[in-house]
């Protein structure tokens, strides 16, 4: 682990509705403000009958009966940003395993490679029996299908026998832009067969860290499991989710998963009520503060002239705010070879202002 990890990405958890502000429109927003991700839910359907206790307490929320399909909606936001995209989280056991890989591959492919795909098991008992499925077996069900879908990603000929997933030898393209594979991770709770699950077949955890503490504990008990099971050397993928909170816990959160070295940090705004574009932009004044912690603000970019910026607009400094050259761009992101910096370019065409990372 590195003495200054790098800024984990900032993403947003979006409940996107028929009734709920445009899809597109939002992640234009997100965009606008700086954020890295959104990140959509599924819900086939919900039926009425539904008996299964709603994991947040109370009343199942009205918002559970309109979820578009994420698949469709995450390709808008792919089309029209340039964001990073994924579901959080899929039911995968609802699905055909087959014509999800198809739709997956294909997400990935025209956006690039930056689909992942977050999986759950599902609480709602009543959704998965519409699917031909008892609950007993959805844990089963989204190990196959998932193994099912990477043999489709990655193999020329693919093939899988499972109990509830069968492929004969099989062609299947488009790849994802992603190789081997797009990400898998599990959002599940870290029990013991949790841990199991995570270290056995999954690429990354998806979890709550509301209690700090607690979730820094799972974290270095995730990776030991991980290291001791022989997995990659770079460690699971980590994407801790976060409730709507105050400005104090935000940073504070933020500052501590970025300590962990974590990936990503989910923002779920499930609960948002009202305007949801006050929450970014009150969201987006407070990780400022944390971002000038970590970061260097170089202002006034025309008093550097033109000959400050690369063809791609960015601003090319070190760390001590002079000008310098030999530059390795990727995507977003340039960062002066030999040193341990980057540059990020911000979503206004005509920036006032650039960040150092």
């Amino acid at each position: 682990m590195s003495a200054t990890p790098s800024r984990p990405l900032a993403a947003l958890h979006y409940f996107a509705t028929d009734r709920s502000m445009p899809v597109a429109d939002f992640a234009r927003a997100a965009a606008e403000r700086g954020f890295d991700a959104v990140l959509l839910p599924e819900h086939t359907h919900i039926p009425v009958s539904t008996v299964a206790p709603y994991p947040g307490g109370g009343e199942l929320p009205e918002r559970y009966r309109r979820t578009l399909d994420p698949y469709v909606a995450l390709a808008v936001v792919a089309a029209q940003t340039d964001l990073q995209i994924g579901t959080c989280i899929s039911l995968v056991a609802q699905h055909d395993p087959i014509a999800l890989a198809k739709t997956i591959a294909t997400l990935d492919f025209m956006s690039g490679g930056r689909f992942s795909l977050g999986v759950g098991y599902g609480w709602n008992a009543p959704e998965l029996a519409n699917h031909g499925h008892a609950a007993g077996e959805r844990r089963a069900i989204v190990r196959e299908n998932v193994a099912l879908m990477r043999a489709l990603w990655q193999d020329t000929v693919a093939e899988f026998h499972g109990d509830h997933a069968d492929l004969s030898p099989s062609w299947a393209w488009p790849k994802p832009a992603q190789r081997p594979s797009v990400p898998v991770l599990l959002g599940c709770r870290l029990t013991p067969s949790g841990y199991g699950e995570i270290v056995g077949w999954a690429d990354g955890w998806i979890g709550y860290g509301s209690d700090l503490d607690q979730f820094a504990g799972q974290v270095a008990a995730l990776r030991s499991r991980w290291a001791d099971a022989g997995r990659t050397a770079a460690g699971p993928l980590i994407r801790p989710m976060l409730g709507i909170v105050d400005d104090d816990t935000l940073r504070r959160s933020f500052e501590r998963f970025q300590s962990l070295g974590v990936d990503q940090v989910v923002l779920d705004l499930q609960a948002v009520e009202g305007d949801i574009l006050a929450v970014l932009d009150r969201y987006t004044a407070a990780l400022k503060t944390v971002l000038s912690s970590l970061f260097i603000l170089v202002s006034h970019i025309d008093f550097l002239g033109q000959d400050a910026l690369d063809p791609l607009g960015f601003l090319i400094v070190d760390r001590a705010g002079q000008c310098t050259g030999d530059l390795a761009v990727s995507d977003d992101r340039v960062g002066c070879r030999g040193a341990t910096t980057t540059l990020r370019r911000p979503a206004r065409e005509r920036p006032t202002e650039f960040i150092l990372i």
